[in-house]
């Protein structure tokens, strides 16, 4: 070793830092962020929660149709903002149907998390994402689910054509304990 041959150890860190590469920058949090699928934001009292990332997918106007019935007869989507099947059903319904649908963050590190809401059905929630899709009866369903199957537990009336929503839309990709 280098102290070893009558360096100082002072000296020797310089030596290896002289001959180390510099260091290159870690990416910007938007990288990170797109990468995890949610954004960590710490608020004045120094606490951390996470936003989920946005929903980039543009919605199809029978899904945003879709999004209107569900929000109209009640639906609720409980979820957490780590979760990967939670933010592909999102992506599903796209932005503009999606920002119709209540949600309720489950996650106590999730910004939305609510803890009233979450504790009233905590026992009726066995993964991520759980819906609530009341229609003739309180109907609760977990996993992710493409849209047409939310027009069948629903009772949506209206037309619903599978092919507009594109050949992800159909996958169901299971859920988060």
């Amino acid at each position: 070793s280098r102290v070893a041959q009558g360096l100082t150890a002072s000296t020797a860190f310089a030596v290896m830092a002289k001959n180390e590469k510099a260091a290159e920058a870690a990416p910007p949090i938007a990288i990170i962020a797109e990468e995890l699928g949610y954004f960590p934001v710490t608020n004045r009292a120094g606490e951390t929660a996470y936003v989920p990332a946005r929903v980039r997918r543009k919605s199809s106007d029978q899904a945003i149709a879709l999004a209107q019935h569900l929000k109209s007869i009640g639906a609720v989507m409980y979820g957490a903002y780590w979760c990967p099947h939670c933010s592909h059903q999102k992506e599903l319904f796209g932005a503009e149907a999606w920002s119709l649908i209540p949600y309720v963050e489950c996650s106590t590190k999730g910004f939305y998390y609510d803890a009233g809401k979450v504790n009233k059905v905590i026992t009726k929630i066995d993964g991520f994402p759980t819906w609530n899709i009341p229609s003739n009866k309180e109907q609760w369903v977990s996993g992710e689910m493409p849209l047409e199957r939310f027009v069948a537990l629903s009772g949506y009336k209206e037309s619903f054509d599978v092919k507009i929503e594109g050949p992800e839309v159909g996958i169901t990709a299971g859920s988060c304990q």
